[in-house]
C-alpha cells in the first residue's frame, strides 16, 4: 500500500495515548492523564494544515514523488524519537515537551501524506479505473490503522499492564521506524505524476492557491462527517473503552482490528462501486447512511460489554469504509492539476484536524467534565449537516474530466 507505513506511525499514538499519557504526566490522575496524552494526539493533527500548506507546494512545484519521500522520512524519525522518549519520571517536564515536539514533526508530515497518494494514484489511474485505483489510498491508511490497532492489541495481550506502561508501548513505535526506512526506499520507484509546467515561484503558486478556497471549502465539508465519525468510532471508543474497562482492553483492540480489515475490503468495493458509474449519487447515499447510523452505532459502543462495541462499531464503520473507498477518485477533481496537492492537502488536512485530531479531546471532556455520556455521538451527527449539503451540487463544481 502506498501509505501504510506513515499510518501506522500515526495511529500507534492513539491506541496507546494512555500510556503515553501515564509516561510523560505521571503527576496527573488517571483521567487528566488521559486527556493530556489525547491533547498532544490533537497537537500532531493541528500541525497537519501546516504540513499541507509547506509539503503541498512540493508536490506540486518539485513532485509528487518528492512529497512522498519527505513525509514518510520525517514519520519514520519522529516514530524513532518517541520510542526512545524519556520518561518524565528522568526529565520531568521535558519529556513531555518533546512529546509534542514530536507530534507537532509528525502532523506536519501527515498533512502531505495522504493527499499526495490519493494524487499520484488518482493521475496514473486509467479513467475506467480511478475509483478502485484511487481508495488504495485510503485502504492503505485504515491498512496502517489495522497494523496499530494489531499492535496495540498484540502488546496487551502478551504483557501484564505494568510492563505495558513500563516499556511495551515503545516497541510499535520501534517497529514503525523500521518500516518507515523500508517505504522510504520503496518510494524512491514511484513513477512521476506532475504536469509539465512552465516553472513558477512558491509566492505565485500561493497566490494562485488563494483562488482555490471555495472549492477547498467544499471538500472540507464533503469529509466532515467522516473525519468526526472514523475516529469517534475507533481511536476515541478504543481508548475510552479501556480505560472504563481496563481488564478488556485487549479485546476491544482485537475487535478494532478486526472490523478495521473488514473496512479494508469495503474501501475497495466502494471504490470498484464508484468506477460502475454515478460516483457523487453514491458518495450522497453513504453520507447519508453513516449520519443515520452514526448516533445509534456510537450509543452501543459506550453500552459497555465487547459485544455491543463490535455491533455499534460495525454500524458506524460499514457505510464510512464504503465511503472512504468513493471520495479519493472524486475530490481531487474539485481542483486543477497545478494547485492540486496544496489545494487538495490543505484543505483536507484543515478539516481533518479541527474535526478528526480534537475528536478524542472534545469526546473525553464531554464525558468527562459534563457527564454527558452521549456527547460523542451528538457531536458526530452534527456534521452531517455539512455533508449532506455539500453533495447536494458538488458535480457541477468538479472538472471536465470527474464529471460523468
Amino acid at each position: 500500500m502506498v501509505n501504510t507505513v506513515g499510518w501506522f506511525d500515526f495511529a500507534v499514538d492513539g491506541y496507546f495515548a494512555k500510556e503515553l499519557g501515564g509516561a510523560s504526566f505521571p503527576e496527573d490522575g488517571p483521567s487528566l492523564q488521559l486527556l493530556s496524552a489525547f491533547a498532544v494526539f490533537a497537537v500532531g493533527y493541528l500541525m497537519r494544515p501546516v504540513g499541507g500548506l509547506l509539503l503541498g507546494p512540493i508536490g506540486d512545484l518539485v513532485g509528487r514523488r518528492a512529497l512522498l519521500l519527505v513525509s514518510v522520512a520525517v514519520m519514520a524519525a519522529c516514530s524513532l524519537g518517541i520510542a526512545l522518549l524519556p520518561p518524565a519520571s528522568q526529565w520531568g517536564p521535558s519529556s513531555a515537551v518533546l512529546l509534542v515536539l514530536l507530534r507537532l514533526l509528525q502532523g506536519l508530515s501527515v498533512g502531505g501524506e495522504f493527499t499526495g497518494s490519493v494524487v499520484a494514484l488518482v493521475e496514473t489511474a486509467p479513467r475506467q479505473r480511478r475509483g478502485l485505483t484511487a481508495s488504495f489510498a485510503s485502504a492503505g491508511a485504515v491498512l496502517g490503522f489495522v497494523g496499530g490497532s494489531l499492535a496495540a492489541a498484540l502488546i496487551h495481550l502478551w504483557l501484564d499492564p505494568p510492563a505495558v506502561q513500563q516499556w511495551g508501548w515503545r516497541v510499535p513505535f520501534v517497529l514503525g521506524a523500521a518500516l518507515g526506512i523500508w517505504a522510504l526506499s520503496l518510494r524512491t520507484h514511484l513513477e512521476e505524476t506532475r504536469p509539465g509546467q512552465a516553472p513558477i515561484g512558491l509566492a505565485a503558486h500561493l497566490a494562485e492557491l488563494r483562488g482555490q478556497w471555495p472549492a477547498m471549502g467544499r471538500l472540507m465539508a464533503a469529509v466532515a462527517l467522516s473525519a468526526v465519525s472514523f475516529y469517534a468510532a475507533t481511536v476515541f471508543a478504543v481508548q475510552e473503552a479501556s480505560t472504563r474497562l481496563p481488564a478488556l482492553a485487549a479485546s476491544f483492540n482485537a475487535i478494532t482490528t478486526l472490523n478495521q480489515a473488514i473496512g479494508v475490503g469495503l474501501i475497495l468495493l466502494g471504490g470498484h462501486l464508484a468506477d460502475r458509474g454515478a460516483p457523487v449519487a453514491l458518495a450522497r447515499r453513504l453520507s447519508l447512511l453513516l449520519a443515520v447510523g452514526v448516533l445509534p452505532g456510537m450509543l452501543l459502543i459506550a453500552a459497555g460489554p465487547p459485544l455491543a462495541f463490535a455491533v455499534g462499531q460495525l454500524i458506524v464503520l460499514v457505510p464510512l469504509m464504503l465511503y472512504l473507498g468513493v471520495y479519493p477518485s472524486l475530490l481531487p477533481g474539485l481542483f486543477p492539476a497545478a494547485q492540486r496537492c496544496s489545494a487538495f492537502s490543505l484543505s483536507y488536512s484543515l478539516v481533518t484536524a479541527v474535526l478528526g485530531g480534537t475528536l478524542p479531546l472534545i469526546a473525553t471532556w464531554l464525558e468527562v467534565s459534563l457527564a454527558l455520556p452521549q456527547g460523542p455521538a451528538l457531536y458526530g451527527l452534527i456534521w452531517a449537516v455539512p455533508t449532506l449539503l455539500a453533495y447536494r451540487q458538488l458535480e457541477r463544481h468538479l472538472l471536465l474530466d470527474w464529471q460523468g
